[in-house]
């Protein structure tokens, strides 16, 4: 709370954004960075101070047991250009695009409850105790290659974007599809250490009854805790296998949409998680933010990425009358009797986060027609979305706004947005004495 209050909100006025110079300090970035001198140089004009690297764990672990010398070279040549440039680096150590190798592991990948397997990327990191193995070796193996210095923040999540949930509409599973129905989760057989298989192994989301037995609202209940909170105990063991191997930095936990929201909860305890009350899939997916962000504000140095600043959601929320896009100073309290469902995603959860206590970060979706952006045609553009989203990060009291992509400032086959654009942006939000 003591953030929100430190910051004066700002207004965003059409295509531009008003602040009051006394606003919390808020520095800047680009996603999917190349590190190349001429582009590093063109950000940091521009006033860009943070650069988020991504790894991809496929390309730097081909083969059990290999590595692609030539891959982590490449890698550490990147990371060393942008540390001499002294821009901080948030790294992505990519475990979400695992090596084939990986998801032909025992319980290598999640299993639906209607028999669906997730496509091409991810693998279970969440209940496989195999896949946790390889992952851990594979974390060390970047720790030992690259080392942590000069690293601001590295991004953890479970899903196939990175992201922390299970996979979501689209990802391979069917209709009202939920993910831990494989081995390990159900029977234990492979379980990794430390957790727990499922309250209720056979019962399926929907089911009135389980061994012939009426199901109970508290069963539903214990499942579902069950279900949704084993995926932040897949972070939290993330975070705690990094911080063996040394690192003492930030962690970022990239968020998308706002979860499942109370009084849908609820109903759809009520209804034995049969697809009511679940508008965007957030129950599949296991998305109990609340619980999530309770779990994670018990470690240190953890800060919420929202990853949809001025995604659709706060699209039609600035259309609502009053309008309900922008994060107020309020906010951490009258989320507990207001009715939040018309609020924005970046305002419920950057809410709720504050409340927990944790770090606030934030991104922009990028290009509504773009993978896994969660765009549709009410989607704004990549030039509006950089008008607004850094203003939403003000207003929500973040301390980073990263943009989605560097590529996309870099595009001459019309992105609609360059760096001198950002760079317009930056120097509207930015104090005189930050630039």
């Amino acid at each position: 709370m003591a953030l929100l209050l430190m910051m004066t909100t700002s207004v965003i006025v059409g295509c531009g954004v008003q602040t009051d110079p006394a606003a919390e300090l808020l520095s800047f970035g680009v996603l999917g960075a190349s590190c190349t001198p001429e582009r590093l140089a063109e950000l940091q004009e521009a006033g860009v101070s943070v650069v988020e690297l991504p790894l991809a764990w496929d390309r730097y672990q081909p083969g059990a047991g290999r590595v692609d010398h030539h891959y982590v070279a490449e890698v550490r040549e990147r990371l060393n250009r942008c540390r001499e440039a002294g821009l901080a680096v948030v790294l992505s150590p990519g475990l979400h695009y695992p090596p084939d190798w990986v998801r032909g592991l025992p319980g290598g990948v999640l299993r639906g409850s209607a028999g669906g397997v997730p496509k091409d990327e991810g693998s279970e990191l969440v209940f496989s105790a195999k896949v946790r193995d390889a992952a851990q070796k594979y974390l060390a193996l970047v720790a030992s290659d690259l080392g942590f210095e000069g690293i601001a923040a590295i991004r953890v999540g479970t899903n196939a974007s990175g992201e922390l949930g299970y996979p979501g509409p689209g990802d391979g599973g069917h209709d009202r599809e939920y993910w831990a129905f494989g081995d390990a989760p159900q029977y234990g057989i492979g379980l990794a250490e430390g957790v727990a298989p499922s309250p209720m192994p056979g019962w399926v989301p929907g089911s009135s009854s389980w061994h012939g037995r009426s199901v109970t609202d508290e069963q539903v209940q214990r499942w579902w805790d069950w279900y949704a909170g084993s995926t932040v105990d897949a972070v939290v063991w993330q975070i705690r296998e990094l911080r063996k191997l040394g690192y003492q930095g930030r962690m970022h936990v990239p968020v998308a949409g706002r979860g499942v929201l109370p009084n849908d909860k609820a109903l759809a305890m009520q209804g034995r998680l049969d697809g009511r009350a679940n508008p965007d899939g957030a129950q599949e997916r296991g998305l109990d933010y609340s619980a999530h962000f309770a779990a994670l504000a018990t470690l240190p140095g953890v800060d919420v990425d929202f990853t949809g600043l001025d995604d659709v959601s706060a699209v039609s929320a600035a259309a609502a009358v009053p309008r309900q896009d922008q994060c107020l100073p309020t906010d951490d309290e009258s989320m507990l009797m207001e009715d939040v469902s018309r609020w924005s995603s970046h305002r419920y959860t950057s809410a709720l986060a504050r409340r927990a206590g944790l770090g606030l970060v934030g991104e922009n979706p990028g290009p509504p027609n773009a993978p896994f952006t969660g765009g549709s045609p009410q989607s704004h553009s990549l030039a509006e979305q950089l008008r607004n989203a850094p203003g939403y990060a003000v207003q929500c009291g973040m301390t980073m706004f990263l943009f989605g992509f560097e590529e996309n400032l870099f595009d001459d086959e019309g992105s609609g947005v360059t760096t001198e654009d950002y760079k317009e942006v930056i120097q509207r939000l930015q104090p005189p004495a930050q630039q």
